[in-house]
């Protein structure tokens, strides 16, 4: 539901959470679906958040959980797919299970469509690599062999609020598609799967762009505050206008204005870190926090990451581009490096990007800002495990299988994928890391059933007597082997 706030009882405390699941260890030693929910399971108490540390039973933990049977799926590194995140979530305190992407966990595609002209217009599809897809079929087909899957739309972000509950209100806003809509969540909803976001209400107004209207741009004017009417203090009298263009809004003594400027002035943004954001009155802001200052003035709202399009600036839409691949590109010197563009979707190209989302204004941002692209430049030293990858190739770590398939949907897979055709010298074998601890009846605690059959390979060389599981957990400290999993 589109701006949704947590509900509280004549005591404070939290009475109804919103349904986004995103995990947290409460000093309770209690798994919760999110803060929300811890906060409205403890009121009154002294629980609160810890690292992630304390509810995983190599430490200690007893795993317990309170989470909700909400219907999200996610697949875990070991290839089976969990009912949501949080009880991925317990799974990875009991045996460290990592999560591998959202979605239902499957295997590539061998049958790939060679076109979508005659399939179903069922999109638009978010998937589990982060990108929107036109359909199912254009998803298969642009992600051939990657295994991206269906998830949710709240998991992209063109589509997060398709299906959002507009009430009623009447506060119009101009979106980047010229129209003019009664609210933003409307503006939203009816856009899903599209890269739509706000502009100055000049933008949208045709008839105010006549000589003595409203003005569609302030460049070189000079900073002079004005505090207007409604509460607001703009950087001049061109930039009143422009953003109010159409709505009775004037100017009033600075004096109404004193606190506004002096409750925002305390705030303080680095202008070394770039990463350019774009606002609501149409202006580019260095970063996020800058563009928060603009918020405290003048009520700016966030638009997309990346740099405002020139108003009124027809976009270029290639009809072809070539393969980033092929020799076509490779001769033409063009930098064909993978683009994370504003509308949270990761492209082969700019050329690509560009013929996509014609008429979306869709501009590159910072790599990290999408799903595909955010690991491209990642640094790799400190991960330790080798590691097999959706590709049916082995890597010296997850880190180093990211940054090598940057704008690929790679992700980990439990290793008896990728050793499926090795001869092993003897009892020579990768193990996984994770704890998922069982006693053998030679009184000792193995970490997983792997290490207890490699020390079985070892006694069979040896001529000793084989060694069997008594039960799941530390000797002496049997536990239940609960399935959280769906399906293999």
């Amino acid at each position: 539901m589109y701006g949704m706030t947590y509900h509280k009882n004549s005591k404070g405390c939290t009475t109804v959470c919103p349904a986004k699941i995103k995990p947290v260890c409460g000093s309770d030693g209690v798994i919760y679906p999110s803060y929300c929910h811890m906060m409205k399971d403890n009121c009154g108490t002294q629980v609160h958040v810890v690292d992630d540390s304390e509810c995983t039973r190599a430490d200690g933990g007893e795993c317990e959980h309170k989470c909700t049977n909400t219907y999200d799926p996610v697949c875990g590194n070991d290839g089976r797919t969990y009912l949501n995140l949080c009880i991925l979530r317990v799974e990875t305190c009991r045996s460290g299970v990592k999560f591998a992407h959202y979605g239902v966990c499957a295997k590539a595609d061998k049958d790939c469509p060679a076109d979508c002209r005659s399939a179903p217009e069922d999109g638009p599809i978010c998937g589990s690599d982060g990108n929107v897809y036109n359909s199912t079929c254009d998803m298969k087909y642009r992600t051939c062999g990657q295994s991206v899957v269906k998830t949710l739309f709240k998991h992209c972000q063109t589509t997060k609020n398709c299906q959002d509950v507009c009430f009623y209100s009447f506060k119009a806003v101009c979106a980047s598609d010229g129209r003019i809509y009664n609210n933003k969540c409307q503006m939203k909803m009816r856009n899903c799967g599209r890269h739509i976001f706000q502009l100055p209400m000049g933008e949208c107004r045709p008839q105010q762009r006549l000589p003595g209207a409203c003005p569609i741009t302030c460049q070189g004017e000079k900073p002079d505050p004005v505090c207007a009417s409604d509460g607001n203090v703009y950087d001049n009298e061109c930039d009143l206008k422009r953003l109010t263009c159409g709505s009775r809004v004037y100017r009033v003594k600075t004096e109404k204005c004193q606190s506004l400027i002096e409750k925002c002035s305390r705030l303080s943004c680095p202008t070394s870190v770039a990463d350019p954001v774009c606002g609501s009155d149409g202006n580019t802001y260095l970063n996020y926090c800058l563009l928060n200052i603009a918020t405290c003035l003048k009520n700016v709202e966030f638009s997309h990451r990346g740099k405002c399009s020139e108003p009124g600036r027809d976009e270029d839409c290639p009809e072809s581009c070539p393969d980033p691949e092929g020799e076509e590109a490779r001769q033409s010197g063009v930098d064909n490096y993978p683009i994370c563009g504003s509308d949270g979707n990761a492209y082969p190209s700019y050329c690509i990007m560009k013929q996509r989302t014609c008429g979306q204004k869709v501009v590159p941002v910072a790599l990290h800002h999408c799903e595909a692209t955010k690991y491209c430049f990642a640094r790799c030293e400190k991960d330790r495990y080798a590691v097999c990858a959706s590709d049916n190739k082995i890597y010296r770590n997850a880190c180093e299988m990211k940054t090598r398939n940057c704008g690929k949907h790679i992700f980990e897979v439990p290793m008896d994928r990728c050793l499926a055709g090795f001869n092993f010298m003897r009892c020579q074998r990768m193990c996984p890391p994770m704890f998922d601890p069982v006693c053998g009846t030679d009184g000792k605690t193995y970490s997983n059933d792997c290490f207890l059959n490699l020390e079985n390979c070892r006694s069979r060389s040896l001529g000793r007597s084989l060694v069997t599981r008594i039960h799941f957990g530390q000797c002496g400290r049997p536990v239940p082997q609960a399935k959280l999993y769906m399906f293999r």
